[in-house]
């Protein structure tokens, strides 16, 4: 009797441990495929920046032609200002810290304003010759926002499911156990890219 309750006893601590053992691993796996989300979404909202860094310089040769225009100055301090963070943000793995983000955030705020104000100037003061010009390139930069949107929306998504999880129960558990629980990602804050109709649509007076 007594070894039948010990093989007994042996076979369900193997399929517990069995089954421990897939929890954890699959709890992990789950925990780091979402970071892999969030680095993949990550890339996405950054090749969205430089997609639309990468159109300025049609927008300021395109000034040339515009007399007593006044946004060069500030849109290529601006510019300037929001590659290089950019670049600092490429090059870290996560974005963890909320003084770093907010630079970020303004940096790619005031580039928005500036082309905003510049693009308006343009519309203006350019003569009527350009205007198909001026017209494809503001679909260029509309498309860029829209990029911008739905790359922002994308990765705040990934950022606030990972939040959610390593701080709600049970997978709080494994978070803790593995370490996911130390981890906090930034989301950016959702005024930062708004869709091209409400970036460059003329309110209505």
């Amino acid at each position: 009797m007594s070894g039948q309750w010990l093989k007994f006893t042996a076979f369900w601590s193997i399929f517990l441990g069995i089954v421990l053992f897939c929890v954890l691993l699959g709890g992990y796996t789950s925990f780091w495929r979402s970071q892999s989300r969030i680095k993949t979404s990550k890339s996405f909202l950054t090749d969205a920046c430089r997609e639309r860094l990468d159109l300025l310089p049609g927008l300021v040769e395109m000034e040339k032609n515009c007399d007593g225009i006044t946004s060069l100055p500030g849109i290529n301090q601006a510019a300037k200002k929001a590659d290089m963070v950019l670049q600092q943000v490429i090059a870290r793995e996560k974005l963890l810290n909320t003084a770093f983000v907010t630079e970020f955030e303004n940096s790619q705020i005031k580039l928005t304003l500036r082309l905003k104000d510049t693009l308006t100037q343009l519309e203006t003061c350019l003569d009527k010759k350009y205007a198909g010009r001026l017209r494809g390139l503001r679909q260029q930069f509309s498309s860029a926002q829209d990029n911008l949107f739905m790359a922002r929306r994308t990765y705040n998504d990934e950022v606030k499911y990972f939040n959610t999880r390593s701080r709600a129960f049970p997978t709080i558990l494994i978070a803790k156990l593995f370490g996911f629980y130390k981890i906090k990602y930034m989301e950016i804050s959702k005024d930062i890219f708004l869709p091209a109709h409400n970036v460059f649509t003329p309110k209505a007076s």
